[in-house]
This record gives C-alpha cells, structure tokens and sequence, in this order.
C-alpha cells in the first residue's frame, strides 16, 4: 500500500474514533452496556469501498480495537473478540460493492450489508454474555431486537443519509 492510501486509511480510521467518541458524551445516544447510535461506521464504509474489501476489513478492526481501548465494556474474551473484534471488522464487507458506485443502491447495500454484519455480533454476543439484562422477553428478543436493533438500525439509516449526501465527493478516485 502507498504512503498516501495509508495516511487517508489512517486518517479515515480516525475520523471514525471521533464519531464514535462523541456519540459517547451524550447520552441519550449511548447504550448502558455498550453501543451507541454514531455516523462512526461512515469513515469505515468509505475505506471498504475507495480500497476494496481486504483494506475495509483491516479498518473496520482496526476501528474495533480503538473502540475497545476507549470504551472498553467485557465480560469475558470471547465477548471482546465477537463485539470488538469481529463486529466492527466485518463493517469492511462493505467493499464488496465497490463497483457500481455510481449507482445509489450498491452504495446503500453496502451500507446495509455491513451494519447488518455488526448487528447480527452484537446480538450474538448480548444472547451469550449479556442474557441476564433480558427479562421475561428472553434473551434472543432482548438481545436481537430491544437492545441492539433500535441503536444499529438508526445508526445505519444516518450513515446512509450522509454518506448519499458526501458519496461523489468522497469516493472519486483521484491519483
């Protein structure tokens, strides 16, 4: 990889740590037990579809690991492999629809194809490791549609929004 798509990979990783720390301070925005409705996947889908799947999937890990030393919520460590690791890796398969571009809905599948990914590890890992929060609802409704669905669905909506809004300026290939 060239210096120059290093530094925007870095620079796009960062843009998405601060995304995502700023959705930390307000609360309203933030889950008790992690998670948080943020535009910080954005940055990640923009890496996945300007470098291709591979250089997505090392951003989107990369943007775990940073989620995880800022706001570190564990239970045990398969858990932080499944909601750092794997959920905010997977972010990257959005570059599978990197051709087409030019079309709105390959950007907006990707969008859905990658929020869907992290979802779906979140909610695996609230129905492991966080099922006494659930309730009479039981841990899979809990999990997979009171506590996850509500914040991932908005986030990926407000990513699909803006990054419509920014796509053509963002993803020209220039150089």
């Amino acid at each position: 990889m060239r210096t120059k798509d290093m530094t925007e990979v870095a620079v796009l990783i960062a843009v998405a740590v601060v995304l995502e720390a700023v959705s930390t301070f307000i609360p309203f925005l933030h889950m008790p037990q992690g998670g948080s409705i943020s535009l910080g996947m954005l940055p990640i889908f923009l890496i996945a579809y300007r470098k291709g799947v591979g250089t997505g999937l090392i951003a989107g890990f990369i943007f775990g690991l940073f989620n995880y030393l800022l706001s570190p919520y564990f239970v045990h460590w398969a858990q932080v492999l499944i909601d750092y690791g794997f959920a905010f890796t997977f972010l990257g398969f959005a570059g599978l629809f990197k051709d087409g571009l030019e079309n709105d809905k390959s950007f907006v599948n990707g969008i859905l194809l990658g929020g869907f990914l992290r979802y779906v590890m979140h909610s695996i890992s609230g129905v492991i490791f966080f099922s006494e929060y659930a309730g009479a609802e039981g841990a899979l409704i809990y999990s997979f549609v009171l506590y996850n669905l509500p914040y991932m669905l908005v986030s990926t909506v407000l990513c699909i929004i803006v990054g419509l809004n920014i796509k053509d300026r963002i993803l020209v290939q220039k150089g």
